[in-house]
């Protein structure tokens, strides 16, 4: 039974505070040994690793239980119509677990490379559907590509996935990137992006 969008959106706001504690902890951990006002390049550049290391150092958060509601979320929404996945899409991005796809994402692909399991590709896809390319459409395609990479590694065609997840996302453009979501996810093959630096990572 698909659950009612109103209690859904109830749980995803449930992390609202304590994704934003967490955020801001690792900031303030970050920035205390990073500061981007002094010094020149080298030395900024030599601040990154502690600087990352101490924002780990912060600990993972909810992050374990945001991820487990992804799961949740994205194995509903491959299962869905287009009309369902834009809702959830909506609530998403409303509420503080939209910071965490991207990793999520990432999360995934490093299991579906480890596993192979054909659950965590569409859990990935649907997570990188789900962002919507909001923040960054270049890490987007990034985070796309290292997907596509762990399935092939995992000896999983993910051409299929892409078409069918393509067909639930967003097709309409937004300011954050040039390529509408379907179209980005469907058409993965066929870009520049893949010719150049998929393509060579499967030779």
């Amino acid at each position: 039974m698909t659950e009612d969008i109103g209690s859904l959106e109830a749980r995803i706001a449930a992390f609202d505070g304590p994704i934003s504690r967490w955020q801001a902890a690792r900031e303030r951990a970050f920035t205390a040994k990073f500061n981007p006002k002094e010094g020149n390049l080298s030395t900024l550049m030599a601040r990154l690793p502690p600087a990352a290391a101490a924002a780990a150092g912060v600990g993972p958060g909810p992050e374990e239980e945001v991820f487990a509601l992804l799961d949740e979320i994205c194995d509903g929404y491959v299962r869905a119509d287009a009309r369902r996945c834009a809702l959830v899409r909506a609530v998403i991005h409303q509420h503080e677990v939209r910071r965490l796809l991207g990793e999520y994402v990432g999360h995934c692909a490093r299991l579906l490379e480890k596993g192979g399991r054909p659950q965590w590709l569409d859990r990935a896809l649907a997570g990188a559907s789900i962002e919507d390319q909001r923040v960054d459409y270049r890490d987007w395609l990034m985070s796309l590509g290292d997907v596509y990479v762990a399935a092939r590694t995992a000896g999983i065609d993910p051409s299929p996935a892409l078409k069918r997840i393509g067909a639930l996302s967003n097709a309409e453009g937004h300011r954050a990137t040039p390529t509408p979501t379907s179209a980005a996810l469907s058409g993965f093959e066929q870009s520049a992006y893949f010719a150049t630096s998929i393509l060579p990572r499967l030779r």
